[in-house]
């Protein structure tokens, strides 16, 4: 009987193969007396496509899927496990197509270990619109994995609303991964039952249903918690924190601000964070002063804590709030907005914090004086001065911001402050002459402070005598006759740095005349009658670095010819020529002496001191430290040089081993101020191509991610300078220039202690301090800096 039953199905297929149109009334005949012939037919079918090609194979799947039937599925399913691909991928094929059969008794086979799980899931997935979403959901909490996901996909494209009882009701399951499935599945039914339902799964124990559910309703309409759902802000996981924040947002709900309070008090700063990037898209001016007046109850760290967040992460809709809150009737109000103006530090607020420094409030008054010294706009020093005149609180305050926006033109106001009753006022007024004397009037500031070196009040004793310490070095005579010199270098030449001097007008005129060739200088040509060729140092980024002999002062000096790049651009010209404006008044020891800015020849250059040297690079090398002694004495007069540059009111932005110049006796200066700031339009380091200027693996975080920088981010340069001369390495190297920048924001680089165990543990936490990525828990100052340096010098030195 099977023999017969192979001989005809043999002429049967034979006949179909040669008709090919399979719904054509004769080969409809064939096939149902194939099915007919029951198991026989289908075994002959497998037989036949295991011996065809790729092309016969596909007509003889066809011809099975229409002879498969309910009696002989079974057989079918048994070809599954053939030892040939092609037979496997054909039969899957005929299983998914068929019609004559109840597709569902294919779930069964799941359970058999005996039959291949993912061709049985492709046929099932061809099969999705006849199986019953009940006995597949059954199925799938049965299945690893990889099934489980086919079954659940099968079910989200089938469920209808009225699976929804059914699948609500599996919510409650103790199976993880078939629950977040569900809940993925559920979010498609956009119905108040399935959003309530969705809503109590945020309250789960377990990370990755809370994921699930806020996820489903970050794509769904409906009426939501606010309470359950700001309070996910404070979730452990950062995901669900992130999702967390990006459905409140998306639903706007009027009660939102008072909700986030929870979340801007928590310890977590995560937390804090979420609550601000909230705010940053739908705060308002009312939102905030309900904010704050829901804060002003709490201790004092709790609301410095939340204001911090506030004034670090809050974006410009933040902002703007804020500076609407500055003339609020609340003096608690008030106080807030201005200490988030205060560490904010944006330009957009001078005007509202001048306004500020005549609050009748001395607190709010101070603190504005504070933030439009951080600011550093000059437009604040009118409101500075005049705070000189009025309640004596607040004068301190003044002093400090006229101390870092002015010059030597206001000395002559703040020498009257000296011999004032208040002590606060004596200390920041001899700090303030310390800081904004030039040589035109130190000895007059010497004389006046120099009374109180014998002051009773030991506070202002030691103000007098670090004021004389810093006037000594800046204006010995040696200094003095350094300066003097620097007039000489820059009488006859076409200086860019006169104060009202026009660069744009130089920019773009510099392509009229001929421009000189300085790749074909030869040694002793002399250029504009003055400087004599000796030869080329090196050429960089920025420019090419020449020696010349000066003939009007007989001494070499370094001019420094800008690339035709950087020349061309007129914005990053004039931040450059205001920057060289400030870096030519610093006159010490440990910096580089730029000497002027030029325009000769068509070209622009830098004039400067000629200081024979190699770089600290040269010293750090081969993952080798340096002698913690050799170290430190580096650190410290790199330090004593970028205390007397932040005092000048200059900030490096490029601090780097490139930088450090140490001649052979060990003398170290500093060099290349203002070349970073000039070439960027805000304080990040990236140009408008996209390109970093400097070495990222000295970069403060703040300044790679474009936030405003002070002397704190010169602060963070020098202590991964010290990390790596102490270990032979920079803490963050690794990767390309992004991968780098992105170490520094996460700052988590190993203890210097713990790269080499030469280092003191203490001078491993100094360091460490330094590279903190809050600048806050920085030093304060390169001058406190120096000092704890100083603790690790040998005693001999």
């Amino acid at each position: 009987m099977n023999l017969l039953g192979g001989v005809r199905s043999t002429r049967l297929i034979e006949k179909l193969e040669v008709w090919r149109d399979l719904d054509s009334p004769e080969a409809k005949k064939a096939v149902d007396k194939l099915r007919s012939l029951g198991g026989s037919g289908i075994k002959k079918l497998i037989g036949e496509i295991e011996s065809s090609d790729r092309k016969r194979a596909r007509v003889l799947a066809d011809v099975m899927s229409r002879v498969i039937s309910d009696k002989t599925v079974h057989q079918a399913v048994k070809g599954l496990d053939s030892d040939s691909q092609k037979v496997t991928s054909a039969v899957a094929w005929a299983l998914g197509h068929g019609r004559r059969f109840n597709p569902n008794v294919l779930l069964d086979y799941l359970r058999k270990d005996t039959v291949p799980k993912a061709p049985l899931c492709d046929a099932l997935s061809h099969q999705k619109g006849r199986l019953d979403v009940r006995r597949v959901l059954t199925q799938a909490y049965q299945q690893d994995s990889t099934e489980k996901a086919v079954l659940f996909r099968i079910v989200a494209e089938t469920a209808g609303e009225n699976d929804l009882p059914e699948l609500i009701g599996r919510l409650t399951g103790k199976d993880i991964v078939a629950r977040a499935h569900i809940i993925d599945i559920l979010s498609r039914f956009n119905t108040r039952e399935v959003y309530h339902a969705l809503q109590e799964q945020l309250k789960d124990s377990n990370k990755l249903i809370r994921q699930a559910a806020i996820n489903a309703i970050g794509r769904m309409d409906g009426e939501p918690d606010m309470e359950l759902l700001c309070g996910l802000l404070c979730d452990p996981d950062l995901d669900v924190q992130n999702k967390a924040v990006e459905a409140i947002v998306r639903h706007r709900h009027p009660d939102t601000v008072r909700y986030l309070i929870v979340a801007l008090k928590d310890d977590s700063e995560y937390s804090r964070r979420a609550a601000v990037e909230v705010l940053n898209e739908i705060a308002d001016p009312r939102s905030i002063k309900d904010l704050l007046e829901a804060l002003s109850d709490d201790d004092w760290w709790v609301r410095a804590r939340a204001t911090d967040a506030l004034a670090k992460i809050g974006g410009p809709r933040v902002v703007n709030a804020v500076l609407e809150l500055i003339k609020d009737e609340n003096e608690d109000i008030r106080r807030a907005a201005i200490e988030i103006l205060n560490a904010t530090r944006d330009e957009r607020a001078v005007k509202k914090l001048i306004e500020a420094t005549i609050d009748e409030d001395w607190w709010v008054r101070e603190r504005a004086a504070d933030a439009l010294a951080e600011i550093g706009d000059a437009r604040a020093l009118p409101a500075l001065l005049k705070m000189l005149e009025g309640d004596s609180r607040s004068i301190p305050t003044a002093i400090r911001g006229i101390a870092k926006l002015g010059d030597e033109r206001h000395v002559p106001r703040l020498l009257k402050l000296v011999p004032h009753p208040e002590r606060e006022v004596q200390i920041e007024a001899i700090d303030a002459l310390a800081r904004l004397a030039d040589s035109s009037v130190a000895d007059q500031i010497r004389e006046t402070v120099g009374i109180h070196l014998e002051n009773q009040d030991k506070a202002v004793r030691q103000a007098a005598i670090a004021a004389i310490k810093s006037l000594d070095e800046r204006f010995s005579p040696s200094q003095i006759a350094e300066a003097r010199k620097q007039e000489r270098f820059a009488e006859p030449t076409r200086t860019l740095l006169v104060e009202g001097r026009e660069v744009g007008a130089f920019v773009q005129g510099g392509g009229v005349q001929k421009q000189l060739d300085i790749t074909t200088l030869e040694s002793g040509d002399v250029i504009e009658g003055r400087y004599k060729f000796i030869r080329k140092i090196g050429k960089g980024a920025f420019g090419t670095v020449l020696l010349m002999t000066d003939q009007v002062v007989e001494e070499n000096l370094i001019l420094k010819f800008l690339n035709p790049n950087v020349a061309s651009d007129e914005e990053m010209m004039k931040r450059f020529v205001h920057e060289l404006r400030y870096s030519r008044k610093i006159t010490h020891k440990n910096v580089i002496r730029i000497y002027d800015f030029l325009f000769m020849g068509g070209l622009y250059a830098i004039s400067m001191e000629y200081f024979p040297s190699h770089t600290l690079g040269d010293e750090v090398k081969d993952e080798q430290p340096l002698e913690i002694s050799t170290a430190m004495r580096y650190g410290c007069d790199i330090a004593t040089g970028m205390a007397v540059a932040h005092h000048a009111g200059i900030i490096h932005r490029d601090l780097k081993p490139a930088n450090i110049l140490i001649n052979d006796e060990g003398l170290v200066k500093i060099v290349d101020f203002g070349v970073a700031a000039a070439s960027s339009s805000g304080d990040t380091q990236l140009t408008k191509t996209g390109y970093v200027i400097g070495s990222p693996k000295y970069m403060a975080p703040e300044q790679i991610l474009g936030k405003q920088v002070d002397e704190k981010a010169d602060i963070y340069s020098l202590g991964i300078i010290m990390y790596e001369m102490i270990t032979g390495i920079p803490p963050y190297s690794r990767g390309d220039h992004m991968s780098v920048m992105y170490q520094h924001v996460q700052g988590k680089a190993k203890r210097a202690h713990e790269v080499n165990e030469a280092v003191p543990a203490e001078l491993s936490e100094c360091v460490a301090r330094c590279m903190s990525v809050d600048k806050s828990k920085r030093y304060d100052s390169m001058e406190q800096l120096r000092e704890e340096f100083k603790r690790f010098l040998p005693a001999e030195v």
